[in-house]
C-alpha cells in the first residue's frame, strides 16, 4: 500500500508532467514552422522579399512596400498595408474546411489521389528571341504591373461564369500561354505551384503564415477547363493539407533538419513558379488607388506573381528572377502577352457590350467561390 506521502508525491509528479507538455503544446502553436523554411532560404542567401504597393492610375505614381515572406503571407500583407490606410480589421477570408483536418485522415485521401509522374525539372529556351520587341523596360528581379479595366474584369467574370470556371482558372490560363510562348521548348510541361488559404476559423489561425498549396503540371495547350477541373480534384484531395503538415517536419527535425531538407530539394526539383490570386481588396475610401502585390521568387521558383482585384479592376504583378537568362525580356514579353491574352479572352465571341458604370453590379459571383476565396501567397 502507498502512504499518504506517496501518492502525494506520485500526484505532484503528474502535476509537473502535466503543465510540461502543456508548455511544450504552447510553445509549438507559437512557433511558425512555415517561417523556418524561409529563414532557412535566407541563411543560404536566397531573398524571401514579397512586394505590396498602391498604385495611382491618374498621376502614375507607384508606392512599393517589401515585406519579409517568413512574417506573413499575401492574405496578411493586404490586410497589413489596408490598416495602415486607416481601414478597420476584417475577417480573412477562411478555408472551407474550417479547421486543419486530421493527419491519417489527409493521408487516406492523397494515398488515393492519381499522381502525376511529370518530372520536376523546367526545359526553358536558351534566349528570347532578339527580334521580339521589348513592350516595356523592367528591371530583372523586380515586379512589373498591368491593370485592366472594369470593363475587362466584367467581361472576364461573364465568360468565366459562361464555361463554367473561375477567374482565377482563366487567368492562369493565360499567363500558362504567355510564359510557354515566350520561354519554354516547344512539347514540353513543367509545374506552377498554387498556393491555398488554410485559415480556419479560430482567430488565432488569421495572421502570420498561412498559406500552403499544391502543384500542377501544365503544358502550353492547357485550358481554363483543364486547370479548373484539376484545381477542384486537388481540393477535393486535400493535397494542400498534406504539404501544410509536411512543411511542419521542423518540429521534429529542428532548424537543422530543415536546412537539410531544402538543400536536398532544391538540388533537384524545379519549378516554372507560383500562381496566386488573392481576390478582391477593393479600397472603398481610396477610389483612385489600386493595391496589388507580388511573390518572393527563387531560382527552384523563378516566376513570382500576384494577381488582385481591386476597385473594380485586375492587377496582374510580375516577377522573373534573375537566375534566368534574359530575365528582363522575358518579364517583359510574358507580362505583356498575359495581359494581352486576357483581353482578347474577355471579349472573345461576347454578345452582349460590357455595361455602363452605373448598370455595374456590385460583384458577380463565380461557379467556384470556395476555391478563389483559398487563394494566398505562396512558398515561393
Amino acid at each position: 500500500m502507498l502512504t499518504i506521502r506517496q501518492n502525494k508525491k506520485r500526484y505532484q509528479n503528474k502535476k509537473r508532467y502535466q503543465n510540461k507538455k502543456r508548455h511544450e503544446n504552447r510553445a509549438r502553436q507559437r512557433t511558425d514552422y512555415i517561417a523556418q523554411w524561409y529563414e532557412v532560404r535566407e541563411d543560404m542567401g536566397v531573398s524571401d522579399r514579397i512586394h505590396g504597393f498602391l498604385h495611382n492610375p491618374q498621376t502614375q505614381h507607384t508606392e512599393w512596400q517589401d515585406f519579409r515572406h517568413r512574417d506573413l503571407d499575401g492574405i496578411s500583407m493586404i490586410a497589413v498595408m489596408k490598416q495602415a490606410l486607416g481601414y478597420a480589421p476584417e475577417t480573412p477570408p477562411l478555408c472551407r474546411e474550417g479547421k486543419e483536418p486530421g493527419f491519417w485522415s489527409v493521408w487516406r485521401k492523397v494515398r488515393k489521389a492519381p499522381k502525376d509522374r511529370t518530372e520536376k525539372q523546367v526545359h526553358w529556351r536558351l534566349a528570347a528571341s532578339a527580334a521580339e520587341p521589348l513592350p516595356t523596360d523592367i528591371t530583372a528581379a523586380e515586379p512589373g504591373f498591368r491593370v485592366l479595366s472594369h470593363n475587362t474584369l466584367y467581361a472576364l467574370k461573364q465568360q468565366a461564369r459562361m464555361h463554367g470556371v473561375s477567374c482565377a482558372s482563366l487567368t492562369l490560363a493565360a499567363l500558362n500561354k504567355a510564359v510557354f510562348q515566350h520561354c519554354l521548348q516547344d512539347g514540353s510541361q513543367a509545374w506552377w505551384f498554387y498556393p491555398v488559404n488554410v485559415r480556419g476559423s479560430d482567430p488565432a489561425t488569421h495572421n502570420g503564415n498561412r498559406s500552403s498549396g499544391f502543384y500542377l503540371a501544365l503544358n502550353a495547350g492547357s485550358s481554363a477547363q483543364d486547370i479548373h477541373a484539376r484545381v477542384k480534384q486537388k481540393l477535393m484531395a486535400q493535397e494542400h493539407w498534406w504539404l501544410w503538415k509536411m512543411a511542419h517536419i521542423g518540429r521534429f527535425v529542428g532548424k537543422t533538419g530543415v536546412r537539410f531538407l531544402y538543400q536536398r530539394i532544391s538540388r533537384r526539383q524545379f519549378y516554372l513558379g507560383s500562381f496566386s490570386y488573392l481576390g478582391d481588396c477593393s479600397l472603398p475610401d481610396h477610389p483612385s488607388l489600386l493595391l496589388g502585390v507580388c511573390g518572393a521568387g527563387s531560382a527552384n521558383y523563378p516566376i513570382a506573381t500576384g494577381i488582385t482585384e481591386c476597385n473594380g479592376q485586375l492587377i496582374l504583378s510580375l516577377k522573373f528572377h534573375p537566375s534566368l537568362a534574359d530575365a528582363q525580356r522575358r518579364q517583359s514579353l510574358c507580362l505583356h502577352s498575359w495581359a494581352q491574352g486576357l483581353e482578347k479572352m474577355a471579349f472573345a465571341s461576347q454578345s452582349l457590350p460590357a455595361p455602363e458604370e452605373s448598370e455595374r453590379p456590385e460583384a458577380i459571383p463565380e461557379p467556384l467561390t470556395d476555391t478563389d476565396q483559398q487563394k494566398a501567397l505562396c512558398h515561393d
